[in-house]
């Protein structure tokens, strides 16, 4: 996994521009730029509770994306703000997943891979260890994989396309960021 995140933050420089100002101020200091310029934001993203998110995915064979947030993680509201609120990553969102919200610190009652737990268990069982993370299911729930932390729109949308696409199925997602880095060339 760390050789698909250097992979990827060596994409991300050859095709995104620098990190936003706000990327790198205090996670409670920053603010959307839609906020920032007065301009309308995007249209907010439905999300669901975990059982009626994979109870839709199953329904329209969609992907799942799980956001697992909590109430006190800064960064949390800075990947709502910035990335999902970014009107591109919005729009293919609406378009290939459905979305879930997990809070990994919540009590509240799952249903995941035929067991019953809290949401807590269910970020445990995923292995989260710091916020926020983002996890990728199949349309069935199965758990396909996930990446910790904050991340921009156009080092978000890799991971995004790549399980959208299912080119996990042909191949490993080095292979996606070579055929990617060859479409650069």
């Amino acid at each position: 996994m760390r050789k698909q995140l250097a992979l990827l933050a060596a994409l991300s420089l050859l095709t995104a521009p620098g990190p936003s100002p706000a990327a790198a101020m205090p996670p409670d200091a920053a603010k959307s730029g839609a906020e920032e310029e007065g301009v309308k934001p995007a249209e907010k993203l439905e999300w669901l509770a975990f059982d009626a998110a994979t109870a839709r995915a199953k329904n329209q064979k969609k992907h799942m994306i799980v956001d697992i947030y909590t109430t006190w993680c800064g960064w949390c509201r800075v990947m709502e703000q910035q990335t999902y609120g970014d009107p591109e990553v919005a729009a293919y969102l609406r378009e290939n997943f459905v979305l879930a919200k997990v809070n990994g610190e919540s009590s509240a009652k799952l249903k995941w891979m035929g067991k019953d737990l809290t949401e807590r268990q269910f970020a445990r069982c995923v292995r989260v260890t710091g916020y926020p993370p983002t996890y990728f299911l199949k349309p069935d729930a199965e758990r396909l994989g996930g990446m910790g932390g904050f991340l921009r729109p156009p080092e978000f949308m890799i991971y995004a396309r790549y399980v959208s696409t299912r080119w996990y199925e042909k191949g490993k997602f080095n292979d996606y960021i070579d055929s990617l880095r060859a479409a650069v060339k």
